[in-house]
């Protein structure tokens, strides 16, 4: 691309971050994110989500979290889909504590639960046996 004269921006950086996640490569994408930053380019909240997104999937959530904290650190402002990740991931490892932690620091950022962050908490609460919290949940969620 740039032999043909054409500079990358973020979106282009973006979307070579998205196919690495998609296939499940973490280690090429946290790469991938350091080569950008290498070359000028600052990681914005959608950048950051991909990787940690992958991360995660991949069962990395120390390196998730540790991304995290990087990501607020530089300035960015986590989002709902970063939020979903890490506690889909701390949910999937069975750390409900955790979760819940990170739960209550999205609410205290302003940060509205959608129906995917309802439905993690729900699944999580129900493969650990907790159905009253489930149907709280789903009371909750309702409303």
């Amino acid at each position: 691309m740039v032999e043909k004269g054409y500079q990358p921006d973020l979106v282009t950086y973006n979307i070579i971050l998205n196919g690495l996640s998609k296939i499940g490569d973490s280690d090429r994408a946290l790469r991938f994110l350091r080569l950008m930053e290498e070359r000028g380019f600052k990681p914005n909240a959608v950048t950051y989500g991909i990787v940690i997104d992958c991360l995660c999937k991949n069962g990395l959530l120390k390196q998730a979290l540790h991304l995290f904290s990087e990501l607020k650190v530089k300035g960015n402002r986590p989002n709902i889909v970063i939020y979903n990740c890490l506690i889909h991931g701390m949910s999937h490892l069975g750390q409900q504590k955790e979760a819940r932690k990170l739960l209550n620091e999205m609410i205290d950022s302003n940060i509205s639960l959608n129906v995917i962050t309802y439905n993690i908490l729900i699944d999580a609460y129900c493969k650990e046996s907790m159905i009253s919290e489930a149907i709280d949940t789903v009371q909750t969620m309702r409303k």
